[in-house]
């Protein structure tokens, strides 16, 4: 094989392992937008937004939508979105909530890297895919994803909730050069030891604690996971492309929940469990029959919060 066929070769490898890390939006409720074509110029495609440094093209987002490179996925109060991506792996974004989205075009096991810069955010995503090597980070904490069904809800620097409920995640606290926004001269934070969550488990991660205690999931906060990231039944008929994803995202979820839980899976069959919103809420709610219920006086997890900041997108962004 010549220069110039491996050349075509290795660019057709680089597109389809860029393809596989481009997700699409499947289903909206609420103001939904979408940040694009990030440049250093104010110049381009009015209204134009003004985040760490970058300019950034918004437009209202749409199902069908493509969330690329560099994209800022971000809801208002009240909202929520999902993205499917080719291989069934999913994002559910809750309420109130902004995340951008990268990954290296050019490695032989594609690293994907969300930062999440607030708000509410479950994950689902299959082991061996082209997340297989998922990191997501926050100001306060840093999570490594290798297959599982994660929930992160973060309120834009002070802390960090991380609940598992299937398969395993790495959770450590973030270094200044970790965080999404770092600058020179950040407050330095105390790395700690790196923390493995197991399913039903759920870990804070505070800036200003030098204390982490991993502890069981509440039925208070599954419910607030299911809350974020179930919607309710469609009143219209979706395109064909968003129910082929759908159902892309069903057979992902079925196969890794038939490898973890073969008895939830079971049960599945037999109540014909075949939507992405039905498998995600029987997945907690079958957590939920043996979670503990919160004490009765307790401060508000942040899973539970329907809105972390009003007035964070503010902070964020200058239109």
């Amino acid at each position: 094989m010549n220069l110039i066929s491996l050349s075509i070769v290795a660019s057709f490898v680089s597109l389809a392992q860029a393809s596989d890390q481009v997700g699409t939006l499947t289903q909206l409720s609420g103001d939904v937008k979408i940040f694009t074509n990030p440049s250093p110029s104010v110049e381009g495609a009015k209204p134009r937004a003004l985040y760490e440094g970058e300019y950034f093209t918004v437009k209202p987002a749409k199902e069908g939508d493509q969330i690329e490179k560099g994209n800022i996925v971000r809801t208002a109060p009240g909202a929520k979105a999902r993205v499917i991506f080719e291989n069934g792996d999913q994002y559910n974004v809750g309420s109130g909530s902004s995340y951008r989205v990268f990954w290296k075009k050019d490695s032989a096991k594609t690293d994907a890297q969300i930062n999440l810069m607030y708000g509410k955010l479950r994950g689902i995503v299959a082991k061996g895919g082209p997340r297989s090597k998922l990191s997501i980070r926050t100001k306060t904490a840093v999570m490594g994803v290798r297959g599982t069904d994660f929930f992160i809800a973060d309120d834009g620097g002070e802390g960090t909730e991380v609940s598992v409920l299937r398969g395993k995640v790495s959770v450590s606290s973030a270094k200044p050069t970790d965080a999404p926004e770092a600058k020179s001269g950040a407050e330095k934070l105390s790395p700690k030891k790196e923390i493995e969550l197991s399913v039903g488990q759920s870990v804070e991660i505070v800036k200003k604690s030098e204390t982490t205690e991993v502890r069981p999931t509440t039925k208070e906060e599954l419910v607030a996971i299911s809350k974020n990231s179930v919607f309710q039944e469609r009143k219209d008929q979706a395109p064909p492309a968003i129910l082929k994803l759908e159902e892309k995202a069903v057979k992902s979820v079925l196969v890794e929940i038939k490898r973890e839980d073969p008895k939830l899976y079971a049960k599945m069959q037999i109540d014909q469990t075949t939507t992405t919103d039905a498998l995600n809420l029987q997945v907690a709610q079958n957590l939920e029959r043996s979670a503990p219920k919160a004490p009765e006086k307790h401060k508000p997890f942040r899973s539970e919060l329907d809105d972390l900041e009003s007035d964070t997108y503010r902070k964020y962004f200058k239109e």
